[in-house]
């Protein structure tokens, strides 16, 4: 009478979250390395005492 569903059903496929993981990922990283060397300059710049 009562339908038997899967506790753990993906909604998604694993390549689309990988995707989305690597996609995240790499511009993390480009945001790391961008945001680092504005702070190098900012430092040369700007005498700190």
């Amino acid at each position: 009478m009562t339908e038997e569903k899967p506790l753990f059903k993906t909604p998604y496929d694993i390549k689309d979250v990988s995707a989305l993981f690597a996609i995240v990922a790499f511009v993390l990283i480009i945001a790391a390395i961008v945001g680092n060397n504005l702070f190098g300059i900012f430092q040369q710049n700007v005498n700190f005492g």
